[in-house]
């Protein structure tokens, strides 16, 4: 069966796609139109229509339509015949055209991919809402969201590639659609182009405001050769007038449009019987000051980029109102040679996204997803990790847990048996292993060979947190007593955290066996059914587990806390607060920020390389000197990470937290993000605080491996680098990476959460 994906572009007053196979790109055609109206309506029966059909039906009902729903994202519903709409709903049932229309040419299969295109301005909880709406309308299926000056590059760097355009210099590209313009420069990088500088526009200029103002000059003629209808249209609000305006309306837009390509237009308005008529000159002369703003505003884009006209190799144009001749003249008498059009410039930002998703097709898995049929390496695997060429296993055996040290095709060097392993952490020269008995906790310091250096007995009722980095270790022992609302807060735990310090280097032995106290902690946590602890609250200042800096030599620490504050003879209250503080390998902590009570920063992550890098409730952000930066928001029922690399950055978006789904790649590029594409689901959580719920993300040099959903029975391991996201393996159950080449799969696992059975580590496919 051919693999095909889809490309859609649902724009504020028109909506256009494209679907994409490894040979061929081609425009979608729905009720015998490339482009179909973004109208929606609410008939009486309570069902959403969208397109032509809720195009033809305003006329009858223009309470209960909404031509622009795009206008809405970010917004409240709206309000079609006095009920509530959600734009999702919105937009779904206009994406659900496309998709019916498409499947019909595959025999009702499905895309492997969609890629939906988005304003580049737009905000990540706006591009949330497009990720929903691919999930109602798409469920399990890989999605993309391409920003749209990015997908008319790439349509028209194909299509002009004799022109020397592809693959080489700058772009502008100059978007003229009917509800905003936008303009962008854009620089071709390893997987195509990305934005440069700051984008520029104008949401008031668009086809939609060239409309208006042809509906008021077909007014002025109408006040004088029907005033007595005019005054209605006006005034009235009944339902007859209404439809009429909107009539108006519809035949203004007729008239722009049926000027592109004559010098004249006389429309027939039926209530009135009586023409109207508008020519080019005059039309001219309504909209000329807005299209000498676009030029304006895309030089301007031009020159914060960094380029001069002289280094693009083109200004592309897109949008229908881009077809206006006045646009076109006026731009080529500014930058005379470098305007590409399209013969229809609707559907450009469509095109180019068929033909981002077809890059994928060649390197997707051809075949269904397998069950089995891995080369298996060993079983009953816990845990896997790899470092220095070898693999390490943490494995359970009927008569207790193993630690074993394989070589790269799986062949045992060495194993240490252990009775109930809770925990462990590797680094190049230092491996620490957490194993309990009763009430005590043996941490054993090893070499990379599985050599025992040294033991230390902890008495603790709580598994330890362990963390190494360049040789050095931490145990981190955290006691928890849950809170009631005299103290915060019913969804929280209070305690203290202490840390005991492995010296580095040939000992391995610890600085000393008492725990070194760090300070009060507490923790906060989602309720999600009022009975479970897992995942941590966004949006308060809590306890995080200990992780290393990142700079080789210090862990971060960040502690929340609670205090009472007294307000008068008998009342207090509580007073959140939270402590940001690093420890070095001989123990010593390093507060490096303290905030309280209703600050907006609350921190979850730390990270150290040449600047420093934060994930608070705000998004992920990056402290550059003193310059504080937003890099990505934090989706608001979801949490964004980040991950460093040898030498990248990368942002992780989960945007819900609880289902667990929507997971976003970015690139910190250059002090911006650069978006590498969205996909359904994450396996683990980035807010979950036990080992067997973390995120499924691990880093080889340069490279981010992360085990992710495809469906509800099948997940798959992506390969990230700074300039493709590339799909490697995928399978039914749970698949895991593990680094290059490797992974682990448990077919009886469904992805999501938390594995919960030992898995099988397995070669993946070269």
């Amino acid at each position: 069966m051919t693999r095909w994906s889809l490309g859609v572009d649902l724009g504020t007053s028109f909506s256009a796609a494209a679907i994409a196979t490894a040979d061929r790109v081609e425009s979608i055609e729905v009720s015998g139109e490339r482009r179909i109206p973004s109208t929606v309506l609410l008939d009486e029966s309570g069902r959403l229509v969208a397109g032509t059909l809720a195009q033809r039906m305003v006329g009858r009902s223009p309470d209960r339509a909404e031509r622009n729903p795009k206008r809405y994202v970010g917004r409240r519903p709206m309000l079609l015949g006095g009920e509530p709409v959600t734009v999702q709903r919105a937009l779904a049932a206009l994406l659900e055209l496309f998709l019916v229309e498409a499947r019909r040419r595959f025999d009702g299969a499905a895309p492997t991919s969609l890629v939906l295109t988005h304003p580049v301005a737009w905000s990540q909880a706006q591009r949330q809402v497009l990720l929903e709406v691919a999930e109602a309308v798409l469920p399990g299926r890989p999605v993309e969201l391409v920003e749209e000056p990015v997908a008319a590059a790439v349509h028209y760097s194909h299509t002009h590639a004799a022109d020397g355009i592809g693959g080489r210099d700058s772009v502008a590209v100059y978007d003229l659609g009917g509800g905003t313009f936008d303009t962008a420069v854009l620089a071709v990088d390893g997987s195509g182009f990305s934005v440069v500088g700051t984008p520029g526009g104008d949401p008031e200029i668009g086809g939609e405001t060239f409309d208006e103002r042809v509906y008021h000059h077909f007014g002025a003629q109408l006040s004088r050769l029907a005033p007595d209808w005019w005054e209605q249209v006006n005034t009235n609000p009944d339902r007859r007038w209404l439809a009429a305006a909107a009539e108006l309306l519809t035949e203004a837009r007729l008239a722009k449009e049926s000027l592109s390509d004559y010098a004249d237009a006389s429309q027939y308005v039926a209530g009135a019987d009586t023409d109207v008529r508008i020519t080019r000159a005059e039309f001219d002369a309504l909209v000329g000051e807005d299209v000498r703003r676009t030029t304006r505003l895309l030089a301007q884009s031009i020159e914060g980029s960094g380029r001069s006209p002289e280094d693009l190799r083109g200004i592309f144009l897109t949008g229908g109102a881009s077809r206006i001749p006045l646009v076109q003249d006026t731009l080529r008498a500014q930058y005379n040679g470098l305007v590409r059009t399209w013969q229809d410039p609707k559907t450009v930002v469509a095109l180019g996204a068929a033909r981002w998703s077809q890059r994928t097709l060649a390197t997707r898995p051809t075949t269904a997803p397998r069950r089995s049929g891995f080369p298996v390496l060993a079983t009953d695997v816990l845990d896997a990790q790899a470092t220095n060429g070898a693999l390490y296993t943490w494995n359970a055996t009927p008569d207790g847990h193993h630690i074993r040290k394989l070589d790269r095709t799986g062949r045992v060097e060495r194993e240490l048996p252990m009775t109930h392993v809770t925990g462990w952490s590797i680094a190049d020269d230092l491996v620490l292993v957490a194993e309990r008995r009763d009430q005590v906790v043996r941490v054993h310091a090893l070499s990379p060979e599985l050599i025992i250096r040294s033991t230390t007995d902890l008495v603790t009722p709580t598994d330890p947190t362990l963390v190494t980095q360049a040789g050095h270790g931490w145990i981190f022992l955290r006691t928890a007593h849950p809170v009631d609302n005299s103290v915060g807060l019913p969804w929280g735990e209070t305690g203290d955290l202490q840390v005991v310090m492995i010296r580095p280097a040939t000992s391995f032995a610890p600085i000393n066996t008492t725990p070194q106290p760090l300070g009060p902690a507490a923790t906060w946590y989602i309720n999600e059914d009022s009975t479970r602890r897992r995942l941590l609250d966004p949006a308060m200042p809590t306890s995080v587990t200990p992780t290393p800096l990142g700079d080789g030599r210090s862990a971060a620490v960040i502690l929340g806390k609670t205090t009472k504050r007294r307000t008068g003879l008998r009342n207090t209250v509580i007073v959140p607060s939270q402590t940001v503080a690093t420890i070095d390998a001989t123990g010593t902590m390093t507060v490096v920020a303290e905030q309280q009570d209703t600050t907006a920063l609350w921190v979850h992550q730390v990270l150290r390389r040449d600047n420093w890098y934060l994930a608070t409730n705000i998004g992920l952000e990056a402290y550059v000197g003193t310059d504080r930066k937003l890099f990505i928001e934090r989706p608001r029922s979801g949490a964004a990470r980040w991950v460093a690399t040898s030498n990248r950055m990368y942002g992780i978006v989960q945007d819900s937290l609880v289902p667990n789904r929507g997971l976003t790649l970015h690139l910190y590029d250059d002090r911006s993000p650069r978006s590498l594409g969205s996909f359904p689901g994450l396996l683990g959580n980035l807010s979950a605080t036990t080992p067997t719920e973390a995120p499924r993300i691990r880093v080889d040099g340069d490279t981010l491996w992360i085990g992710a959903q495809v469906s509800e029975s099948t997940s798959q391991i992506l390969r990230v680098t700074a300039s493709r996201v590339d799909q490697i393996a995928a399978a039914e159950g749970w698949l895991e990476p593990i680094a290059q080449g490797f992974a682990l799969h448990s077919p009886e696992s469904p992805p999501g959460d938390a594995r919960t059975t030992p898995a099988t580590l397995v070669r993946l496919p070269s």
